[in-house]
Protein backbone atom coordinates (compact mmCIF):
# COMPACT_ATOMS: atom_id res chain seq x y z
CA UNK A 1 0.00 0.00 0.00
CA UNK A 2 2.65 2.13 0.75
CA UNK A 3 4.69 1.71 -1.89
CA UNK A 4 1.37 2.16 -4.39
CA UNK A 5 1.00 5.90 -2.64
CA UNK A 6 4.28 6.50 -2.89
CA UNK A 7 4.06 5.55 -6.69
CA UNK A 8 0.54 7.95 -6.71
CA UNK A 9 2.87 10.66 -5.53
CA UNK A 10 5.52 10.51 -8.06
CA UNK A 11 3.42 10.06 -10.84
CA UNK A 12 1.48 13.29 -9.59
CA UNK A 13 4.35 14.95 -8.77
CA UNK A 14 5.93 14.66 -12.29
CA UNK A 15 2.84 15.12 -13.78
CA UNK A 16 2.34 18.79 -12.22
CA UNK A 17 5.66 19.85 -12.79
CA UNK A 18 5.33 18.59 -16.66
CA UNK A 19 2.79 21.00 -16.93
CA UNK A 20 4.79 23.63 -15.43
CA UNK A 21 7.78 22.95 -17.88
CA UNK A 22 6.79 20.27 -20.75
CA UNK A 23 3.79 21.76 -21.69
CA UNK A 24 2.86 21.60 -25.31
CA UNK A 25 3.93 24.72 -27.20
CA UNK A 26 1.43 27.09 -28.18
CA UNK A 27 0.88 27.67 -32.43
CA UNK A 28 1.49 31.06 -34.11
CA UNK A 29 -1.90 31.11 -35.98
CA UNK A 30 -2.17 32.70 -39.35
CA UNK A 31 -3.81 35.63 -39.65
CA UNK A 32 -7.81 35.44 -41.01
CA UNK A 33 -8.28 37.01 -44.00
CA UNK A 34 -10.42 39.83 -42.22
CA UNK A 35 -7.18 40.20 -39.74
CA UNK A 36 -5.05 40.62 -42.96
CA UNK A 37 -7.57 43.28 -44.89
CA UNK A 38 -7.23 44.97 -41.42
CA UNK A 39 -3.47 44.77 -41.48
CA UNK A 40 -3.25 46.48 -45.06
CA UNK A 41 -5.97 49.05 -45.03
CA UNK A 42 -4.61 50.22 -41.21
CA UNK A 43 -0.85 50.85 -42.78
CA UNK A 44 -2.65 52.85 -45.89
CA UNK A 45 -4.66 54.93 -43.04
CA UNK A 46 -1.50 55.47 -41.50
CA UNK A 47 -0.13 56.85 -44.44
CA UNK A 48 -2.96 58.63 -44.96
CA UNK A 49 -3.45 60.40 -41.88
CA UNK A 50 0.48 61.22 -41.55
CA UNK A 51 0.02 63.05 -44.63
CA UNK A 52 -3.30 65.01 -43.42
CA UNK A 53 -1.85 65.58 -40.14
CA UNK A 54 0.83 67.50 -42.35
CA UNK A 55 -1.49 68.89 -44.59
CA UNK A 56 -3.69 70.79 -41.95
CA UNK A 57 -1.24 72.78 -40.64
CA UNK A 58 0.44 73.76 -43.79
CA UNK A 59 -2.77 74.30 -45.26
CA UNK A 60 -3.36 76.88 -41.83
CA UNK A 61 0.15 78.32 -42.32
CA UNK A 62 0.10 78.52 -46.60
CA UNK A 63 -3.07 80.35 -46.69
CA UNK A 64 -2.23 83.03 -44.16
CA UNK A 65 -5.49 82.43 -41.84
CA UNK A 66 -3.03 81.61 -38.59
CA UNK A 67 -1.51 85.64 -39.74
CA UNK A 68 -4.96 86.52 -40.04
CA UNK A 69 -6.62 84.69 -36.20
CA UNK A 70 -3.20 86.69 -34.83
CA UNK A 71 -4.40 89.89 -36.32
CA UNK A 72 -7.72 89.40 -34.71
CA UNK A 73 -7.06 88.36 -31.22
CA UNK A 74 -4.52 91.59 -31.11
CA UNK A 75 -7.50 93.48 -31.76
CA UNK A 76 -9.75 92.05 -29.45
CA UNK A 77 -7.02 91.51 -26.73
CA UNK A 78 -5.21 93.86 -25.08
CA UNK A 79 -2.68 91.83 -23.05
CA UNK A 80 -0.85 89.13 -24.55
CA UNK A 81 -1.22 86.75 -22.38
CA UNK A 82 -4.88 86.99 -23.76
CA UNK A 83 -4.05 87.55 -27.09
CA UNK A 84 -1.73 84.06 -26.79
CA UNK A 85 -4.95 82.33 -25.27
CA UNK A 86 -7.65 83.28 -28.12
CA UNK A 87 -5.80 82.50 -30.80
CA UNK A 88 -4.50 79.02 -29.11
CA UNK A 89 -8.37 78.91 -28.39
CA UNK A 90 -9.56 79.73 -32.31
CA UNK A 91 -6.69 77.68 -33.92
CA UNK A 92 -7.11 74.49 -32.04
CA UNK A 93 -10.73 74.43 -32.64
CA UNK A 94 -9.71 74.87 -36.25
CA UNK A 95 -7.63 72.05 -36.39
CA UNK A 96 -9.88 69.76 -34.49
CA UNK A 97 -12.51 71.14 -36.83
CA UNK A 98 -10.41 70.05 -40.30
CA UNK A 99 -9.25 66.54 -38.19
CA UNK A 100 -13.25 65.79 -37.62
CA UNK A 101 -13.85 63.77 -40.93
CA UNK A 102 -10.46 61.95 -40.86
CA UNK A 103 -11.19 60.91 -36.55
CA UNK A 104 -14.99 60.16 -37.28
CA UNK A 105 -13.73 57.96 -40.14
CA UNK A 106 -11.26 56.35 -38.07
CA UNK A 107 -12.48 56.13 -35.09
CA UNK A 108 -16.05 55.29 -35.82
CA UNK A 109 -16.57 53.87 -39.63
CA UNK A 110 -13.55 51.76 -40.14
CA UNK A 111 -13.54 50.05 -35.97
CA UNK A 112 -17.63 49.37 -37.16
CA UNK A 113 -17.13 48.04 -40.26
CA UNK A 114 -14.14 45.25 -38.74
CA UNK A 115 -16.76 44.74 -35.90
CA UNK A 116 -14.15 46.09 -33.85
CA UNK A 117 -16.56 48.86 -32.07
CA UNK A 118 -19.57 48.90 -30.17
CA UNK A 119 -20.19 52.88 -29.68
CA UNK A 120 -23.31 54.21 -30.33
CA UNK A 121 -23.07 57.67 -33.29
CA UNK A 122 -23.99 59.55 -30.30
CA UNK A 123 -21.99 58.09 -27.87
CA UNK A 124 -18.78 58.62 -29.68
CA UNK A 125 -19.76 62.23 -30.49
CA UNK A 126 -19.98 62.62 -26.91
CA UNK A 127 -16.12 61.32 -26.44
CA UNK A 128 -14.99 63.58 -29.46
CA UNK A 129 -16.51 66.30 -27.51
CA UNK A 130 -15.62 65.80 -24.43
CA UNK A 131 -12.00 64.91 -25.77
CA UNK A 132 -11.93 67.77 -28.36
CA UNK A 133 -12.35 70.28 -24.99
CA UNK A 134 -9.67 68.33 -23.11
CA UNK A 135 -7.40 68.57 -25.54
CA UNK A 136 -7.90 72.14 -26.29
CA UNK A 137 -7.40 73.22 -22.72
CA UNK A 138 -4.43 71.47 -22.20
CA UNK A 139 -3.36 72.86 -25.92
CA UNK A 140 -4.05 76.71 -24.79
CA UNK A 141 -1.45 76.14 -21.85
CA UNK A 142 0.99 74.45 -23.64
CA UNK A 143 0.76 77.56 -26.16
CA UNK A 144 1.29 80.17 -23.29
CA UNK A 145 4.14 78.37 -22.26
CA UNK A 146 5.85 77.31 -25.59
CA UNK A 147 5.37 81.28 -26.31
CA UNK A 148 6.39 82.68 -23.39
CA UNK A 149 9.80 80.70 -23.30
CA UNK A 150 10.30 81.64 -27.21
CA UNK A 151 9.86 85.53 -26.18
CA UNK A 152 12.33 85.14 -22.82
CA UNK A 153 14.78 82.80 -25.26
CA UNK A 154 14.63 83.02 -28.50
CA UNK A 155 17.75 80.85 -29.26
CA UNK A 156 17.53 78.29 -26.41
CA UNK A 157 13.62 78.03 -26.31
CA UNK A 158 13.96 74.39 -27.57
CA UNK A 159 16.07 72.86 -24.97
CA UNK A 160 13.98 74.40 -21.81
CA UNK A 161 10.35 73.33 -23.55
CA UNK A 162 11.73 70.33 -24.82
CA UNK A 163 12.98 69.89 -20.99
CA UNK A 164 9.39 70.74 -19.40
CA UNK A 165 8.37 67.35 -21.54
CA UNK A 166 9.19 65.74 -18.19
CA UNK A 167 6.96 67.15 -15.99
CA UNK A 168 4.17 68.13 -17.63
CA UNK A 169 3.95 64.11 -18.71
CA UNK A 170 4.47 63.26 -14.81
CA UNK A 171 1.64 65.74 -14.18
CA UNK A 172 -0.99 64.22 -16.61
CA UNK A 173 0.09 59.92 -15.43
CA UNK A 174 -0.97 61.66 -12.07
CA UNK A 175 -4.12 63.47 -13.19
CA UNK A 176 -5.12 60.96 -15.98
CA UNK A 177 -6.44 58.10 -14.18
CA UNK A 178 -8.42 60.58 -11.49
CA UNK A 179 -9.72 63.29 -13.27
CA UNK A 180 -9.65 62.77 -17.22
CA UNK A 181 -10.30 58.81 -17.97
CA UNK A 182 -13.44 59.05 -15.65
CA UNK A 183 -15.26 61.28 -17.98
CA UNK A 184 -15.76 58.85 -20.82
CA UNK A 185 -15.67 55.46 -18.88
CA UNK A 186 -16.69 54.22 -15.48
CA UNK A 187 -14.62 52.92 -13.18
CA UNK A 188 -15.57 50.32 -10.46
CA UNK A 189 -13.53 48.12 -8.06
CA UNK A 190 -13.36 44.91 -9.28
CA UNK A 191 -16.31 41.91 -8.20
CA UNK A 192 -14.79 39.41 -8.68
CA UNK A 193 -13.29 38.41 -5.04
CA UNK A 194 -11.21 35.25 -6.28
CA UNK A 195 -9.24 36.78 -9.07
CA UNK A 196 -9.19 39.94 -6.97
CA UNK A 197 -7.09 37.91 -4.16
CA UNK A 198 -5.10 36.43 -6.96
CA UNK A 199 -3.80 39.47 -8.61
CA UNK A 200 -3.54 40.74 -5.19
CA UNK A 201 -1.06 38.18 -4.07
CA UNK A 202 0.74 38.44 -7.79
CA UNK A 203 1.29 41.91 -6.54
CA UNK A 204 2.95 41.47 -3.26
CA UNK A 205 4.77 38.92 -4.69
CA UNK A 206 5.98 41.37 -7.37
CA UNK A 207 7.02 43.99 -4.63
CA UNK A 208 4.13 46.24 -5.52
CA UNK A 209 2.17 47.70 -1.99
CA UNK A 210 -0.69 49.89 -1.67
CA UNK A 211 -2.44 48.98 -5.37
CA UNK A 212 -6.65 49.48 -5.86
CA UNK A 213 -7.76 46.92 -8.55
CA UNK A 214 -10.42 48.45 -10.89
CA UNK A 215 -12.45 47.65 -13.94
CA UNK A 216 -13.39 49.76 -16.65
CA UNK A 217 -16.51 49.01 -18.68
CA UNK A 218 -14.65 49.72 -22.42
CA UNK A 219 -17.56 47.20 -23.94
CA UNK A 220 -19.13 50.14 -24.55
CA UNK A 221 -16.57 51.31 -26.92
CA UNK A 222 -14.75 48.32 -28.16
CA UNK A 223 -14.41 44.54 -28.37
CA UNK A 224 -10.87 44.88 -28.07
CA UNK A 225 -8.76 43.55 -24.65
CA UNK A 226 -6.18 45.35 -22.56
CA UNK A 227 -5.26 46.17 -19.14
CA UNK A 228 -2.52 48.11 -17.36
CA UNK A 229 -0.58 49.60 -14.52
CA UNK A 230 -0.82 53.06 -14.52
CA UNK A 231 -0.87 56.45 -11.57
CA UNK A 232 1.71 57.30 -9.29
CA UNK A 233 1.64 57.60 -5.21
CA UNK A 234 -2.15 57.61 -4.11
CA UNK A 235 -3.33 57.22 -8.35
CA UNK A 236 -1.55 54.23 -8.45
CA UNK A 237 -3.78 51.56 -9.46
CA UNK A 238 -4.20 48.37 -11.58
CA UNK A 239 -6.99 48.48 -14.18
CA UNK A 240 -8.63 45.89 -16.24
CA UNK A 241 -10.95 45.99 -19.00
CA UNK A 242 -13.84 43.95 -18.82
CA UNK A 243 -13.34 42.82 -22.37
CA UNK A 244 -10.82 41.38 -20.51
CA UNK A 245 -11.99 39.67 -17.82
CA UNK A 246 -14.57 38.47 -19.88
CA UNK A 247 -12.59 36.85 -22.57
CA UNK A 248 -9.57 35.95 -20.44
CA UNK A 249 -9.28 32.81 -18.36
CA UNK A 250 -7.70 33.51 -14.71
CA UNK A 251 -4.09 32.12 -15.75
CA UNK A 252 -4.20 34.29 -18.92
CA UNK A 253 -5.57 37.56 -17.30
CA UNK A 254 -2.77 36.92 -14.19
CA UNK A 255 0.31 36.78 -16.64
CA UNK A 256 -0.84 39.82 -17.97
CA UNK A 257 -0.97 41.09 -15.17
CA UNK A 258 2.25 40.18 -14.27
CA UNK A 259 3.69 41.51 -17.74
CA UNK A 260 1.67 45.21 -16.44
CA UNK A 261 3.44 45.08 -13.01
CA UNK A 262 6.98 44.29 -15.17
CA UNK A 263 6.61 47.55 -16.09
CA UNK A 264 6.07 49.25 -12.23
CA UNK A 265 8.54 47.36 -10.96
CA UNK A 266 10.88 47.40 -13.49
CA UNK A 267 10.39 51.75 -13.37
CA UNK A 268 9.77 51.79 -17.20
CA UNK A 269 7.69 54.56 -16.87
CA UNK A 270 10.05 56.82 -15.59
CA UNK A 271 12.64 55.38 -18.32
CA UNK A 272 10.48 55.98 -21.26
CA UNK A 273 9.66 59.30 -19.80
CA UNK A 274 13.54 60.17 -20.33
CA UNK A 275 13.67 58.91 -23.33
CA UNK A 276 10.96 60.88 -24.59
CA UNK A 277 12.50 63.85 -22.99
CA UNK A 278 15.61 63.32 -25.08
CA UNK A 279 13.59 62.51 -28.06
CA UNK A 280 11.76 66.04 -27.75
CA UNK A 281 14.36 67.79 -27.28
CA UNK A 282 16.13 66.83 -30.23
CA UNK A 283 12.85 66.96 -32.66
CA UNK A 284 12.64 71.16 -31.05
CA UNK A 285 16.11 71.55 -32.08
CA UNK A 286 15.53 70.39 -35.51
CA UNK A 287 12.22 72.26 -35.23
CA UNK A 288 14.21 75.64 -34.28
CA UNK A 289 16.93 75.31 -37.02
CA UNK A 290 14.58 74.24 -39.67
CA UNK A 291 12.14 77.55 -38.61
CA UNK A 292 15.04 79.96 -38.69
CA UNK A 293 15.79 78.34 -42.25
CA UNK A 294 12.66 79.18 -43.93
CA UNK A 295 11.90 82.44 -41.86
CA UNK A 296 15.39 83.66 -43.20
CA UNK A 297 13.89 82.99 -47.18
CA UNK A 298 10.37 83.09 -47.14
CA UNK A 299 9.10 85.77 -44.05
CA UNK A 300 6.22 87.85 -46.09
CA UNK A 301 4.43 84.48 -47.53
CA UNK A 302 4.11 83.15 -43.49
CA UNK A 303 2.46 86.56 -42.18
CA UNK A 304 5.22 86.75 -39.59
CA UNK A 305 8.65 87.12 -39.70
CA UNK A 306 9.72 85.69 -35.98
CA UNK A 307 9.36 82.61 -34.46
CA UNK A 308 8.21 84.28 -31.33
CA UNK A 309 5.17 85.43 -33.37
CA UNK A 310 2.20 83.25 -32.30
CA UNK A 311 1.31 83.06 -36.00
CA UNK A 312 4.38 80.52 -35.87
CA UNK A 313 2.44 77.97 -34.41
CA UNK A 314 1.34 76.01 -37.59
CA UNK A 315 4.70 76.39 -38.90
CA UNK A 316 6.05 74.91 -35.43
CA UNK A 317 3.61 71.89 -35.36
CA UNK A 318 4.05 71.10 -39.17
CA UNK A 319 7.69 70.89 -38.26
CA UNK A 320 7.40 68.71 -35.19
CA UNK A 321 4.69 66.35 -36.85
CA UNK A 322 7.34 65.78 -39.94
CA UNK A 323 10.32 65.29 -37.58
CA UNK A 324 9.02 63.16 -34.66
CA UNK A 325 7.53 60.38 -37.40
CA UNK A 326 11.04 60.29 -38.80
CA UNK A 327 12.05 59.56 -35.49
CA UNK A 328 9.39 57.67 -34.59
CA UNK A 329 11.93 54.46 -35.22
CA UNK A 330 13.91 55.08 -32.18
CA UNK A 331 10.80 55.60 -29.82
CA UNK A 332 9.38 52.50 -30.92
CA UNK A 333 12.49 50.46 -30.90
CA UNK A 334 13.05 51.03 -27.32
CA UNK A 335 9.11 50.83 -26.72
CA UNK A 336 10.01 47.33 -28.27
CA UNK A 337 12.61 46.39 -26.03
CA UNK A 338 10.80 47.33 -22.79
CA UNK A 339 8.04 45.81 -23.58
CA UNK A 340 9.80 41.95 -23.96
CA UNK A 341 11.71 42.53 -20.85
CA UNK A 342 7.97 43.11 -19.32
CA UNK A 343 7.04 39.55 -20.76
CA UNK A 344 10.34 38.10 -18.76
CA UNK A 345 9.36 39.69 -16.31
CA UNK A 346 5.75 38.43 -16.36
CA UNK A 347 6.92 34.87 -17.23
CA UNK A 348 9.41 34.36 -14.28
CA UNK A 349 6.30 35.85 -11.79
CA UNK A 350 4.01 33.62 -12.70
CA UNK A 351 5.69 30.24 -15.24
CA UNK A 352 2.35 30.53 -16.88
CA UNK A 353 3.88 30.17 -20.33
CA UNK A 354 1.21 27.84 -22.10
CA UNK A 355 -1.56 30.61 -20.38
CA UNK A 356 0.39 33.33 -21.87
CA UNK A 357 0.65 31.70 -25.36
CA UNK A 358 -2.88 30.87 -25.23
CA UNK A 359 -3.57 34.42 -24.15
CA UNK A 360 -1.87 35.90 -27.21
CA UNK A 361 -3.79 33.43 -29.65
CA UNK A 362 -6.90 34.67 -28.25
CA UNK A 363 -5.73 38.35 -28.02
CA UNK A 364 -4.80 37.92 -31.87
CA UNK A 365 -8.31 36.36 -33.01
CA UNK A 366 -10.19 39.26 -31.19
CA UNK A 367 -8.13 42.44 -32.00
CA UNK A 368 -7.82 41.42 -35.54
CA UNK A 369 -4.17 40.93 -35.18
CA UNK A 370 -1.43 40.72 -37.59
CA UNK A 371 1.40 37.74 -36.28
CA UNK A 372 4.07 38.94 -38.24
CA UNK A 373 3.78 42.54 -39.39
CA UNK A 374 6.36 43.95 -42.10
CA UNK A 375 9.83 45.90 -40.93
CA UNK A 376 7.84 49.02 -42.25
CA UNK A 377 5.05 48.30 -39.40
CA UNK A 378 7.60 47.42 -36.73
CA UNK A 379 9.69 50.64 -37.06
CA UNK A 380 7.21 53.17 -37.21
CA UNK A 381 3.84 51.87 -36.01
CA UNK A 382 4.52 49.35 -33.24
CA UNK A 383 5.84 49.97 -29.65
CA UNK A 384 5.54 46.09 -28.89
CA UNK A 385 7.19 43.24 -30.40
CA UNK A 386 4.98 41.32 -32.88
CA UNK A 387 2.40 38.68 -31.50
CA UNK A 388 4.21 35.60 -33.35
CA UNK A 389 7.65 36.59 -32.00
CA UNK A 390 5.64 37.10 -28.22
CA UNK A 391 4.29 33.44 -28.29
CA UNK A 392 7.59 31.92 -30.00
CA UNK A 393 9.00 33.29 -26.70
CA UNK A 394 6.67 32.36 -24.68
CA UNK A 395 6.87 28.76 -25.56
CA UNK A 396 10.61 28.53 -25.34
CA UNK A 397 11.40 30.88 -21.96
CA UNK A 398 11.69 28.67 -18.93
CA UNK A 399 15.15 28.65 -17.08
CA UNK A 400 13.31 27.89 -13.89
CA UNK A 401 13.10 24.15 -15.48
CA UNK A 402 16.69 24.03 -15.86
CA UNK A 403 17.82 25.67 -12.72
CA UNK A 404 19.09 28.90 -14.27
CA UNK A 405 19.00 32.19 -12.62
CA UNK A 406 16.18 34.82 -13.15
CA UNK A 407 16.76 37.95 -14.80
CA UNK A 408 14.47 39.34 -12.31
CA UNK A 409 14.19 37.11 -9.26
CA UNK A 410 15.89 39.58 -7.06
CA UNK A 411 12.73 41.93 -7.39
CA UNK A 412 9.80 38.74 -6.12
CA UNK A 413 9.15 38.64 -2.17
CA UNK A 414 9.83 34.97 -1.07
CA UNK A 415 11.79 33.31 -3.22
Amino acid sequence: MKKLLLALFLFFGAYIFAGECDFIPVAVPPPTPEATSYYRSGNLLWVVSFLYSLAVPALLLFTGFSAMVRSFCNRIASRWLWQVGLFALLFLLSVALLNLPLDFYSGYIRPHSYGMSNLSLGLWFQHFLIGTGITTLLGIILVWLLYAIIRKSPKRWWLYFGLLTFPLTVFLVVIQPIWIAPLTHRFRPMEDVELKAKIMRLAEKAGIEGSRIYVVNMSQDTNAINAYVTGIGTSKRIVLWDTTIEKLDDEQILFIMGHEMGHYVLNHMWWGLLVITLLSIVTFLIVFLMAEFFLRHRPRRFGFTALSDVASLPLIILLYTFFSVLLSPLWNLYSQSIEHDADIFGLELTHLNQAAGKGFVKLQSNNLGYPWPGEFYMLFRSGHPSTGSRIVFFNGYKPWCDDKPLKYGKYFRGQ
